[in-house]
């Protein structure tokens, strides 16, 4: 890719939630558990290995790099260097996320938990709580 086509591609990229500063893509996932973002995690390595292994052909070993994977409880980060290899593999994690680790039921689910806790912490917060037998003598 040339200059021009890596910064549409970034642009494209940054619409779909990934950042870039200091010349790397970064990008956070969400995933249900522990265990389902090492599954993840798991999944990206495979996707990373497949191109790579394509691309390794045309390249010396001092060029192939992998990106920084941070995992933290349920999120998973992902760091990649900005360039054409990098931009294909951005693509192809997202669209495992998307097939694989997301619905519309899940997303749906995890903003009623949310909703429900704040509700919750506000009916429990504050001087003003009334008491059920307030106000009905």
């Amino acid at each position: 890719m040339v200059m021009e086509d890596i910064a549409k591609a970034v642009e494209a990229l940054k619409g779909k939630g990934w950042e870039y500063a200091d010349g790397r893509l970064s990008k956070q996932y969400m995933l249900g558990s522990f265990t389902e973002a090492i599954e993840f995690v798991n999944d990206v390595a495979a996707i990373v290995e497949s191109k790579r292994g394509r691309r390794s052909m045309l390249m010396n070993r001092e060029e192939s790099t992998h990106p920084t994977i941070v995992v933290e409880d349920k999120s998973v980060e992902l760091l990649l260097a900005c360039d054409d290899f990098s931009i294909m593999m951005a693509r192809a994690v997202d669209e495992l996320y998307e097939i694989n680790y997301t619905s519309e039921k899940d997303e749906d689910e995890l903003l009623k938990r949310k909703e429900d806790r704040e509700r919750t912490r506000f009916r429990s917060r504050g001087p003003y709580r009334k008491s059920s037998s307030a106000g009905l003598r």
